[in-house]
């Protein structure tokens, strides 16, 4: 019951992730179940550890009267979301309550790790265990390859993510922990069984074998892209302080010609993969002809049958309401208008969105959101945080978003307040709070997977000890 129990609780958590998303991916793809070992581990940990913090102290009011707001509006939201299912709809009130629970769920972690260990001594031990976690990742997606029994990152065959379900979501995870690697390579605070050498040696051969399948194996542009934006960064701020304070030029002229080698290796390699998925979006965009104006269409091949099927009036309330079939003929109309390519599916998704919005007028569903899984499956919004506004509210929006946004923008304050205590820990740390938005909003499903949202909660953990610090 003490707090060091809690604290080796969480560690734990964070070292046997990857090893959760193999036990996920394996019992769905080998075994054709939705339920594995992982899905009742992942709750159990933060409920045993929740418990332990609530009978333990005395603001159990405001436990309650926290849990009591998130729970009204889970259930506000299920409410209005299954008046809002129709005929076209994605999924069911269950699956909708699904992602109530994975984003309650989210806070729920958030506040267990800042509560454990805003104050605590063996915070920094969050790094080392992120670190086992990224070598059980690398080394398990590596023996996939060469045993040839690694999953393919997308279904034309192209591009490797090992036993994983998601290759965005293996990259994000892998970019983020970077964020907390990067600056553990001259942290001296932290202490280790081994030799400050061989700890230094292995990190390095860890984070180069990150970088080899970022950039030349997973063939997505997130990997690719992510890995030397944060390379790119790191090298720029310890060249800051370098010149600033005159500290680690070793790492520095060692990181410059890694990434000299990496850039080189992973552009020559990765261009290859990257080209043939390049070239099978491109054939996409020219496989489906708008019989409207005999063009290459601008959307996919099922939303123009619906729009056609729309203007005919084929299309009744009860399989489709008319708001989406007007925010489907609006966004019809916006593809044609800007010549959208037909595979800019999350551009499409949102421009629909944005007009199902205006269409509906109602104050509810923009308080409470009009459901994630209530629209046409291809509708359904990719793009997170635009989906925490307009599928869960401006509700969800703050209940969901708003502690992590609350937290960097205090972050991102102090940080500018007090710039000359600044160094390479806290931009690395800022940067990786960043990226989680950015790659949220580009990529998608970045807060609801459970491995890349506890990565996030880490680096927000850090980075919120290290500014108050």
């Amino acid at each position: 019951m003490k707090t060091t129990k809690l604290e080796k609780l969480l560690f734990i958590f964070i070292a046997i992730l990857p090893i959760l998303d193999i036990f996920s991916f394996t019992f769905r793809n080998v075994f054709q179940t939705s339920i594995s070992p992982s899905t009742f581990v992942r709750p159990i940990v933060p409920i045993i550890a929740i418990l332990i913090i609530f009978f333990k102290n005395k603001f159990k009011l405001k436990t309650l009267l926290v849990c009591g707001i998130y729970g009204v509006y889970g259930l506000t939201h299920l409410i209005l979301y299954d008046l809002q299912m129709s005929g076209s709809s994605y999924g069911t009130v269950i699956g909708e309550f699904q992602y109530i629970v994975n984003y309650s769920f989210m806070i729920l972690n958030l506040f267990l790790y800042l509560y454990i260990f805003k104050t605590s001594e063996k915070a920094n031990e969050l790094k080392k265990y992120v670190w086992i976690a990224s070598i059980i990742y690398i080394v398990s997606i590596y023996i996939a390859i060469f045993t040839g029994t690694s999953s393919s990152t997308y279904i034309e065959g192209i591009g490797k993510k090992g036993w994983f379900e998601s290759g965005n979501s293996i990259c994000t995870i892998l970019i983020l922990s970077l964020c907390i690697l990067l600056p553990m390579l001259k942290d001296k605070t932290l202490t280790w069984k081994f030799s400050r050498k061989k700890i230094i040696t292995g990190m390095v051969i860890t984070i180069i074998g990150i970088g080899i399948f970022l950039t030349t194996i997973v063939g997505t542009r997130t990997g690719l892209l992510g890995f030397v934006l944060v390379i790119v960064f790191y090298l720029l701020c310890e060249a800051f302080f370098y010149l600033k304070k005159k500290i680690s030029p070793q790492i520095l002229m060692a990181g410059s010609c890694a990434l000299l080698i990496v850039i080189i290796v992973g552009g020559l390699f990765a261009s290859n993969v990257l080209l043939q998925r390049r070239k099978h979006l491109e054939n996409q965009d020219s496989s489906i002809i708008d019989s409207s104006t005999g063009k290459p269409s601008h959307v996919t091949g099922d939303i123009l049958k619906l729009k056609e099927q729309i203007e005919a009036g084929e299309l009744d309330e009860d399989y489709m309401p008319k708001p989406n079939q007007n925010a489907i003929l609006a966004l019809y109309e916006y593809a044609n208008q800007e010549e959208l390519p037909l595979t800019e599916r999350r551009i499409q998704q949102l421009v629909y969105h944005i007009n199902l919005i205006k269409e509906q007028k109602n104050l509810g569903l923009l308080l409470f959101g009009n459901g994630f899984l209530a629209n046409y499956p291809e509708l359904t919004l990719e793009m997170e945080i635009p989906a925490f506004l307009f599928n869960f509210g401006i509700v969800g929006f703050i209940l969901y978003f708003g502690p992590f946004l609350c937290l960097f923008i205090f972050s991102l304050k102090e940080g500018i307040k007090h710039k000359e205590k600044v160094d390479t820990e806290y931009m690395m740390l800022l940067l990786g709070c960043l990226l989680s938005f950015a790659l949220s909003f580009l990529a998608g499903y970045t807060f609801f997977n459970s491995s890349s949202m506890i990565m996030i909660i880490v680096l927000n953990t850090l980075l919120y000890r290290k500014t108050t610090k």
